[in-house]
């Protein structure tokens, strides 16, 4: 009897001593979870930067659409190729437009068949002036003696070359000469070699980066 009332109370010391682990553990787990709750929380409301000088609290300025150095923002640079000149336009190549052949296919009457006709023809009294259908650059000027009409050909911005056929070339007009629109590069010449049954004209080319094209592209005349 003595022994097991000895052992009892031992029995509860191991108890005592086992729930006091526990609650110990009980509290350390509440404290780390709350640690980590608040670190949390901390965590989901960050500071935000709003990207000025945090010491002197000075406002970002709005943006007005310039660089730093004052423009508009737009540094596009100019395009060398673009003429922005007025007298870019061009204008018929002879004071009185009288078409009597479009950049077209038809029949030519000299040759007796059927051919594209890459230009534009118009019918003028020899001796009518011709005209340089925008500025540019005289970069040819071909006589054909047998035929007794001559050949120019003028050079202008953006690769554009005008040529101007059955002509007799004004005494004064060089090679590498400047002329401007509307300046008189000639005059027609009696009608002869491959186009003469049409009559004395003036046969007007325009190429494009060495493409013929046709001239009402940019003299828009057969529309009017």
């Amino acid at each position: 009897m003595n022994e097991n009332a000895t052992a009892k109370p031992t029995k509860k010391k191991k108890l005592l001593f086992w729930l006091t682990i526990a609650a110990c553990i009980l509290i350390a787990a509440a404290i780390a979870v709350g640690i980590i709750f608040g670190v949390r929380g901390s965590a989901s409301n960050p500071t935000v930067d709003s990207g000025t000088n945090q010491g002197d609290n000075k406002p970002t300025p709005p943006d007005d659409g310039k660089d730093k150095d004052g423009d508009d923002g737009d540094d596009k640079e100019d395009d060398p190729t673009v003429d922005t000149s007025t007298q870019y336009e061009f204008i018929p190549p002879v004071e009185t437009v009288t078409l009597i052949k479009a950049h077209e296919f038809g029949y030519d009457k000299t040759m007796d068949w059927y051919r594209l006709h890459q230009a534009m023809d118009f019918g003028a009294p020899a001796g009518t002036n011709v005209l340089a259908a925008v500025d540019g650059t005289v970069v040819s000027v071909v006589t054909d003696d047998k035929l007794d009409y001559a050949v120019i050909e003028i050079e202008h911005a953006n690769n554009i070359k005008t040529v101007y056929k059955f002509v007799d070339p004004a005494e004064s007009l060089k090679v590498g000469q400047k002329v401007s629109r509307g300046q008189v590069i000639g005059t027609v010449a009696v009608a002869s070699g491959r186009e003469n049954a049409d009559g004395e004209h003036l046969h007007f080319e325009v190429f494009e980066a060495g493409k013929i094209v046709d001239p009402d592209d940019y003299l828009h005349i057969s529309s009017k």
